[in-house]
């Protein structure tokens, strides 16, 4: 099933067409973003202006015409600030109707938030954040505590709308215009007392601004690779991407090559807007989400197709808090039936409990791949999808793991090309997983049960139950081989014969000593 969501902003409209899947997961197959500055009279009027009304009609009109060519089996369309604060709003609508036969459906401000939230959170699963979505119009601001949102705004602190109060007519700003800004910025953030935030809580954003940022420090630092989710910035990164940008005028901007005619004339406020935010909260870091309020209305779709056009806030945020604790547990090692392997071994300090976090993605990525010897194209597909709560080190490391599971050689020459981006002990962890994936392979595909009890003697011993007749040994015992030798202790393990109830019931044990 294709889905449609088209999202009117105050800059832009953006239109993004997704596959969903039959498991309710999905993935964006067409994307189109068009600048309107639907909401650029704003600034001096509390009216759209004819000229950027007639032009969203034009282009809503070609992305109706895509949506059909494409076989959209529904399209959502929502207005964000900038319809939402015009007087003339109404008016926009009923021609959007008329003109397109889209419905639009004007979201509160409130509303932005939750969405925005929810498409961001459940994509890095970060329990306890202060989120941001900086659009053009507005800054939506959601502060959670274990996924429940505890407060939830929408400020005027759009990109776009402070461009066109304190920028001048080229586009540029003078440093009385960008001091002025930011004394508008920091009177009209909240404090970090009246929000509560807690010291375990991440600075989480979203929005084109932020993103564009991402993408220019990657390419200035020589990153490796094109990948935004999940980019982290430091303060240090973004006061150093405020001094080199604020000073310079549009075309300027877009000499560097990194930042598309949307972002040219807005980058210089929204980059003083995410500073601002780190000053005033005390943040250190920003974590950039690659997803937002369009994913958000389409998770929200999923669960409940009525949800969009028939709720409440309180509604909306049990909504939100049932999506997210499904996908911040849908990759546990539970699911898996290793859960008590993994415990016994982080319990003897033979796991860690982040490795234990890998191995489990790395068994749903498993799952959920198809099949292939193609190893390089596995490597950079396993890098190219987006899991919550890992950081890019983690996510190189979960890579490596799976190419290791299969190809030991080109898994090592994949290490030292990007070694650079790891740490020397992250290969001890990259031979743990991978050997635990053969293994697991092996419990799993013949369903299988393990225990793992660590003996007197400190050896370990795994307890393998059969549910079938025919069980791979041989493979069994070189997995069982390299177990002793990467954790650096003597294994046993054992088959208690169930199968068969005509033979010996003697347990067959074979003890493999350390071969370090």
């Amino acid at each position: 099933m294709k889905i449609s969501i088209i999202d009117i902003g105050s800059n832009t409209i953006k239109l993004v067409i997704y596959e969903v899947r039959k498991d309710n997961s999905f993935i964006g197959v067409h994307q189109e973003s068009t600048k309107v500055k639907l909401g650029e009279s704003l600034a001096y009027s509390d009216s759209l202006n004819e000229q950027s009304i007639l032009k969203s009609i034009d282009v809503l009109l070609q992305y109706r015409d895509i949506t059909r060519l494409e076989s959209a089996n529904k399209v959502l369309c929502v207005g964000t600030s900038a319809v939402r604060e015009s007087k003339n709003g109404k008016y926009f609508i009923d021609q959007v109707l008329k003109r397109t036969g889209f419905k639009v459906r004007v979201l509160t401000g409130e509303e932005e938030a939750y969405y925005s939230y929810l498409g961001a959170s459940m994509t890095t699963c970060i329990p306890n954040g202060l989120y941001f979505d900086l659009g053009g119009g507005s800054l939506e601001l959601v502060y959670t505590e274990n996924f429940n949102i505890k407060k939830a705004q929408a400020l005027p602190l759009g990109a776009l709308r402070l461009s066109r109060t304190f920028a001048n007519e080229d586009g540029s700003f003078s440093k009385k215009d960008r001091d002025n800004m930011d004394q508008r910025i920091l009177d009209t953030l909240p404090t970090k007392k009246s929000y509560g935030i807690g010291i375990d809580t991440l600075l989480v954003g979203a929005g084109g601004t932020l993103r564009a940022l991402g993408r220019y420090d990657q390419k200035r630092s020589g990153f490796p690779f094109e990948k935004i989710h999940n980019y982290r910035l430091s303060s240090s990164t973004i006061e150093s991407l405020r001094k080199e940008l604020s000073s310079l005028k549009p075309d300027e901007i877009a000499s560097r090559g990194t930042f598309d005619s949307t972002r040219v004339e807005t980058v210089v406020a929204g980059i003083h807007v995410i500073d601002g935010i780190m000053k005033k909260f005390d943040f250190e870091e920003i974590v950039i989400s690659g997803y937002g309020i369009r994913e958000g209305i389409l998770a929200s779709f999923i669960q409940n197709p009525n949800t969009l056009e028939n709720h409440n806030i309180e509604s909306l945020g049990k909504q939100i808090v049932r999506i997210l604790s499904y996908h911040s547990h849908k990759n546990d090692i539970s699911n898996f039936g290793l859960d008590d392997m993994t415990r016994d071994m982080i319990y003897h300090r033979l796991l860690k409990d982040r490795e234990v976090e890998i191995l489990s993605y790395a068994l749903y990525t498993l799952g959920k791949l198809p099949e292939s010897n193609k190893y390089y194209s596995l490597f950079y597909q396993v890098l190219d999808e987006d899991y919550p709560r890992l950081t890019y080190r983690e996510q190189i490391i979960l890579a490596l793991s799976i190419i290791y599971s299969k190809k030991i050689r080109i898994g090592e020459g994949l290490f030292y090309k990007y070694n650079n981006l790891l740490k020397p002990q992250n290969l001890k962890s990259i031979q743990k997983i991978a050997v635990l994936l053969n293994l697991a392979s092996i419990i799993i595909k013949t369903r299988s049960q393990i225990r793992i009890r660590l003996t007197d003697n400190q050896s370990m011993n795994f307890t393998i139950i059969p549910t079938q007749k025919s069980f791979p040994t041989i493979l069994l015992k070189q997995v069982i081989e390299k177990t002793s030798k990467i954790f650096d202790i003597p294994v046993q393990y054992h088959i208690p014969n169930r199968i068969n109830r005509l033979k010996d019931s003697t347990r067959n044990i074979i003890s493999i000593k350390s071969q370090t």
